[in-house]
């Protein structure tokens, strides 16, 4: 009966701290659409990083959660949100030197533009 009950006590802290995370990721994401029109996000590789040195701390910060929780929140608020246009790409003439998003208006050089999506 007394390992139920702590069991029941630490589950009970565990959502607390989840819900505390989650509670500062809306406000922080809330307060970067009051700041901006646009927002870029890096199109890190989450689980590369967390095999790192400050592993344990990536994933304690819950920056997964967070990018999510900042697309949803600026879809909401009409905030252009950009992982650095990488889903934003196609086919160009040879004249063409400049790499522009049809949706974000984000501008490149095209050879950038085509060397970021070889490296992703």
């Amino acid at each position: 009966m007394n390992l139920y009950k702590l069991n029941q006590k630490i589950a009970r802290l565990h959502q607390k701290i989840s819900d505390t995370r989650k509670d500062f990721h809306f406000k922080l994401a809330n307060h970067l659409c009051d700041q901006a029109g646009m927002i870029f996000v890096e199109d890190l590789d989450l689980r590369t990083w967390a095999k790192g040195m400050l592993g344990k701390h990536t994933l304690d910060a819950g920056f997964g959660q967070f990018f999510n929780i900042l697309a949803w929140v600026c879809r909401k608020r009409g905030v252009d949100f950009c992982p650095n246009c990488g889903a934003h790409t196609g086919k160009k003439d040879l004249p063409e030197r400049e790499h522009k998003c049809p949706q974000c208006q984000y501008e490149i050089n095209r050879d950038v533009a085509a060397t970021k999506v070889i490296c992703h």
